[in-house]
């Protein structure tokens, strides 16, 4: 084979690339077809268009080089060795974009969203994730490691073919900065304004349409920091004003002016009840019987303390990550897009935090996991938010029934008896918090014997039970409990980091649920027998809400700032959720809910008005300019 000039045989690379991109959306789209089944026909072609513009965004920014290098009018880029170099350094490149590409894809099948900061919140956990892409994915990884070694292949031959004429002219200069133009443009995305960004991705107004025309290398490289996301589109003042009536209460007052969000309990009254809080992990709404009338059979010792305790059935989380979730339970922040996440920077902007707060109230202080202890890096997170002792898997003995290896650290069993055996001896009044894992997926059994359903590991049927066996844990946890002397002065809270995300085979058919936002419901059960009668709320909260909850009912006298207000607070004329979903934020009230992507509304549900637009972009506005401005709470 042989070029007919150097032009030629670039501008088919560059166009062999843009096709390689373009099969990767394709085999994306396949891969998804029920989750893109809201777009129409002619919005799916306006997203594939729209991915073209990403496409070549990527591969202008990081090829432009090359190719400008192989063009350049001297003798020495018509040598074949040069050209043969420079154009393996091309496929090795592109090889790499397509192949983070591809275990985007892969992911997309856990959180239903492109990656975007994930990357550095691997720490500890490269080992969990290696576990995940084995059990599901190891063929699809094996297959884009050869796809990976076959582009860079074919790179290294096209640019070892001949080239016809190599003739050079000095009006090639011309050409070259008429090539600078058009791989600046193409870098840019588009001619004026601000670069090509991931909200100018959206074709029409549907999540949906932005996840097929976007990638994850395109949005971890061009995704949200401090300097490029807008948080300013309602005026600081405005933002103020709205924020503070949404946050109306009767039970907090606001008690600092050069801090807006500061404020304090009017009680003058403490109850020093002991606060338990268990965050289970990936549990969606759904999967509660008490909630969903799904009838999985799995949750009867969730579902009890549902029914004897109070149940709240319009319940989010803030984020999809479980790092989001601990952020939100600990500090009442849902975190802001483009910002440092928790405990890798948004601690310096000074938040409030639920275990520090506790100790300045004469509370013991405990948090653990499951897990390794860095896992997710809950010991750093817990160690910033004011817990005193910290324990993981590795401080966790095996105690109990189950068999095999837990693929996460320590079986929730063993690390809820640990937990009895930490809370025998524990001063009080005290607060601890407990993350399980045995509901991480890949769905390792503990053992036959609460295996309802055919177990599999990457299964519904693998998720549900171990479900069950984390509730028949609770079970005995509880009973442990029901012994304890502090037991009637204890509130014991039940919540998830956030919904089951995973693409499941044998996925059953659930029964509808009216909620708005369903990829962030989750449960919240606060069980306290001699403290609470027993209820059913449909007041819509989330995670934010359970700091400023726990403040309520205990009469704590400390200042805070949270975007949140208690569950238990009549006064509360607005409810609402801010959620985040990666470079996305949303609200959820009374009305509807909508989405938000920092340049457009889109897959709004139910009525949702002029006033609840503005009330998105207030919170939002009014969370990044106190941070920012180091107003968010003030110091000691």
């Amino acid at each position: 084979m042989q070029f007919q000039n150097r032009y030629t045989q670039v501008f088919l690379a560059i166009f062999y690339s843009i096709l390689l991109f373009s099969f990767i959306r394709l085999y994306f789209y396949v891969s998804y077809f029920h989750y893109f089944a809201d777009l129409s026909f002619y919005e799916t072609l306006q997203s594939f268009f729209m991915g073209w513009r990403v496409d070549i965004a990527l591969i202008f920014t990081f090829t432009s080089l090359l190719w400008l290098a192989l063009l350049l009018p001297f003798k020495f880029t018509l040598n074949k060795t040069y050209r043969t170099i420079l154009g393996t350094l091309w496929g090795a490149i592109l090889g790499a974009i397509i192949f983070f590409n591809i275990g985007d894809i892969l992911y997309f099948g856990f959180v239903n969203r492109h990656l975007n900061n994930e990357l550095s919140l691997i720490g500890n956990d490269v080992g969990i994730l290696v576990d995940m892409v084995v059990d599901f994915y190891l063929i699809q990884t094996i297959l884009g490691t050869l796809f990976y070694i076959g582009i860079v292949y074919s790179f290294y031959k096209f640019f070892s073919f001949d080239i016809k004429n190599k003739t050079i002219k000095q009006r090639e200069w011309v050409n070259i900065l008429l090539l600078i133009i058009i791989a600046f443009i193409g870098i840019r995305g588009k001619i004026d304004g601000i670069s090509f960004g991931t909200s100018d991705a959206f074709a029409v107004s549907k999540v949906s349409s932005g996840n097929l025309a976007l990638n994850g290398f395109f949005c971890f490289y061009r995704g949200g920091n401090t300097q490029k996301v807008n948080h300013s589109t309602i005026n600081s003042e405005q933002a103020t004003k709205n924020v503070r009536e949404l946050l109306n209460s009767q039970k907090f007052e606001f008690v600092n002016d050069a801090y807006p969000l500061m404020r304090q309990s009017t009680s003058k009254t403490p109850n020093n009840y002991n606060v338990v809080i268990i965050m289970i992990e990936s549990l969606s709404a759904k999967y509660l019987d008490a909630l969903a009338k799904n009838d999985f059979k799995v949750t009867p010792t969730l579902d009890k303390l549902a029914q004897e305790g109070q149940l709240f059935t319009n319940f989010y989380a803030n984020g999809q990550r479980s790092q989001e979730g601990i952020t939100s339970v600990y500090t009442g922040i849902t975190q802001p897009v483009g910002f440092e996440n928790y405990g890798e920077g948004l601690e310096l902007y000074n938040p409030s935090y639920l275990g520090d707060i506790a100790k300045k109230n004469g509370y013991t202080t405990l948090a653990m996991q499951s897990s390794n202890r860095g896992s997710f890096r809950v010991d750093k997170l817990s160690s910033l938010a004011g817990f005193s002792d910290y324990y993981g898997a590795e401080d966790i003995a095996h105690t109990g029934t189950e068999t095999g290896n837990p693929n996460y650290g320590a079986w929730d069993g063993d690390s809820l008896r640990f937990l009895s055996s930490k809370l025998q001896n524990i001063q009080e009044p005290f607060l601890s918090f407990f993350f399980t894992a045995s509901t991480h997926s890949p769905y390792y059994s503990p053992g036959a014997e609460w295996e309802k359903y055919p177990h599999d590991t990457n299964s519904e049927n693998g998720y549900l039970n171990t479900l069950y066996y984390v509730d028949t844990q609770i079970k005995e946890f509880m009973e442990s409990a029901k012994k304890e002397p502090w037991f009637e002065r204890t509130l014991f809270i039940f919540t998830a980091d956030h919904t089951n995300h995973t693409e499941l085979e044998n996925a059953k058919k659930i029964h509808p649920q009216n909620v708005n936002l369903p990829e962030f419901h989750v449960p919240l059960i606060i069980y306290a027998p001699k403290i609470l009668t027993p209820a059913q709320s449909n007041i819509i909260a989330s995670h934010n809400d359970i700091l400023p909850s726990i403040i309520d009912i205990l009469g704590w006298s400390t200042p805070f700032s949270v975007i949140g207000n208690s569950v238990f607070d009549e006064s509360v004329q607005q409810r609402f959720a801010f959620v985040k979903m990666g470079n996305l934020i949303a609200l959820d009230n009374i009305n509807g809910s909508l989405f938000y992507n920092f340049k457009d509304f889109i897959s709004q549900k139910g009525v949702v008005s002029k006033k609840d637009e503005e009330l998105l972009l207030s919170i939002d506005s009014f969370q990044a300019n106190l941070l920012k401005t180091s107003q968010w709470n003030k110091k000691d």
